[in-house]
């Protein structure tokens, strides 16, 4: 049987509402019952309490983490004394702005502390806000318009030419979209390739995109997993092995522009030869090129070798969330005309050509790419692409000089390491995979920050890493040795330290009871 408590209520005064509670209760229940203790209206809601200790401190609890240190100490005792100031009782109102203002904080936080994950944070969008307030749909093929006409096909047009023309395929020669995400991009471009070789087996390494092999699951599709090299890149000698056994079988590969952790480039010229030494003729084999984050960034890269429609390839994609920086998941695919008809197919309900995974596409992502693109363009992009190359180089370095473990492609701006402690890993968002991390250098990553980070990681394999709040405060959330609780007092308030973690957010919204209804309780 769960212990009880025997609970006291006070408002401060000497008004006490006595209540049991469960000792498996969660924090959001527990307020609840204090509501209803209480006797507060439907509108209204505790965010916030305290609990007295036993020297008798006044100790916040806000969140879950801290009632449930807060029943821990008081196992023994089964009784606990619960105080509500009037400032903790809010309305609704109040309590949504709070919410709000609470997640900004703390996504203004982790943005500072974004390090693992190819997402360029430095971008400024605030111009075109204003078409948020409108339901922009670009549902059904952007070439051709549908009887629906909030859309921004104009844009998403312009964007699709951009990238058509970066990759070096003609006006008229290739289709596209915006996607939702890199994934999309890889699922539609593979369910191409299975209409196009129905009999066809699937060869990815096994860096690639977990989403590749998804749509290998999706449209039960055979496929081979192909051995890659320590660097990342495609293992050529074992994806002979793998078109050896088999024969005859036309052959539907996806080529790594940029290997998820490690940043590796898959060589098509490699791939196609292979191919050819097979003897798999053009009519029976698809290359698609996943280039999430690196499609964007090679071509400014002139000294390597690049990948576009000039060669023999059928399709490629890349994230718009990634290296150009938007605020929502999104992305392109670019795909030779003649491949689509397989899956096209005409909706009188749209007015439109269904050619699309999705059918309503998110209508506010094109419109962001082409302000991003057309503010920037080829020269803009050119030099974030030089920066984050010189930064990525200028890391691996001072790694290097401290004697820490660490890779660096040379196309990629990816910095692979040895794994650091796992409180540094989450303070830092490091992407992990078994003993080794990475950095993804993006234009918002800055000499200061790569100076910062190297300094806490020595610290971080030394032992010896604290992490610090914005404020200089130590991190409670992610320092074992700092107490959890915060002391309350009028000299000393600690009621809007700086959330650090989403839990840290005094999420009320969950709580709040449910309206009335026709002047009656849900």
């Amino acid at each position: 049987m769960p212990i009880e408590y025997q609970v006291k209520v006070s408002t401060g005064g000497d008004d006490l509402v006595r209540m049991k509670i469960a000792g498996d209760i969660t924090f959001k229940a527990f307020l609840k019952n204090v509501e209803e203790a209480l006797s507060l209206p439907d509108d209204m809601c505790v965010d916030k309490c305290r609990y007295f200790d036993e020297d008798g401190d006044r100790i916040l609890l806000k969140n879950e983490k801290q009632f449930k240190n807060a029943l821990q100490e008081f196992t023994e005792k089964q009784r606990f004394k619960i105080e509500v100031h009037k400032s903790d009782i809010i309305s609704r109102d109040q309590l949504i702005t709070k919410v709000l203002t609470d997640y900004r904080e703390y996504l203004e936080d982790r943005s500072k502390y974004h390090f693992g994950y190819p997402y360029n944070l430095h971008y400024d969008h605030e111009e075109i806000f204003d078409v948020m307030k409108y339901s922009i749909n670009n549902l059904g093929d952007p070439f051709v318009e549908s009887n629906y006409g909030v859309h921004s096909r104009r844009f998403e047009l312009d964007v699709l030419a951009f990238f058509a023309e970066m990759w070096q395929i003609p006006e008229g020669d290739y289709w596209g979209y915006v996607t939702s995400c890199g994934t999309e991009g890889n699922l539609h471009s593979i369910l191409c390739a299975r209409e196009m070789q129905p009999d066809g087996v699937l060869y990815a390494s096994k860096d690639s995109h977990y989403s590749v092999f998804k749509a290998c699951k999706f449209y039960r599709m055979p496929y081979e997993v192909v051995a890659s090299k320590p660097s990342g890149e495609m293992d050529y000698e074992d994806f002979s092995k793998c078109l050896n056994q088999h024969p005859g079988k036309p052959a539907i590969i996806v080529a790594n522009i940029g290997t998820t952790v490690k940043g590796a480039v898959d060589s098509v010229d490699t791939i196609i030869k292979t191919l050819e030494d097979h003897g798999i003729p053009e009519d029976k084999r698809v290359i698609h090129c996943d280039g999430a984050l690196y499609a964007l960034m090679l071509p400014f890269m002139e000294q390597f070798e690049q990948v576009n429609f000039t060669k023999k390839i059928h399709s490629m994609c890349v994230s718009g969330h990634k290296f150009l920086g938007c605020p929502m998941p999104c992305g392109v695919v670019i795909a030779r005309k003649a491949n689509i008809e397989k899956v096209s197919e005409r909706v009188e309900y749209l007015n439109s050509v269904d050619t699309t995974i999705m059918g309503s596409r998110n209508g506010h992502a094109p419109i962001f790419l082409w302000y991003s693109l057309q503010k920037g363009g080829f020269e803009e992009l050119q030099k974030k692409v030089k920066l984050c190359h010189a930064n990525a180089r200028l890391l691996f370095t001072m790694l290097k000089d401290r004697n820490i473990k660490a890779l660096l492609n040379d196309r990629s701006t990816t910095v692979v390491l040895s794994r650091p402690p796992e409180a540094f890993v989450k303070h830092w968002q490091l992407a992990c995979e078994g003993e080794i991390a990475h950095v993804v250098v993006m234009p918002n990553v800055t000499v200061e920050k790569i100076v910062q980070f190297v300094g806490e990681l020595e610290e971080a394999f030394k032992g010896t890493w604290v992490a610090y709040h914005q404020d200089g405060g130590e991190n409670p959330a992610l320092s074992p040795s700092v107490k959890t609780r915060m002391l309350f007092s009028s000299h000393n308030n600690h009621e809007h330290q700086f959330p650090t973690t989403f839990d840290d957010i005094s999420f009320a919204g969950r709580r709040v009871r449910k309206a009335a209804v026709n002047g009656k309780p849900e």
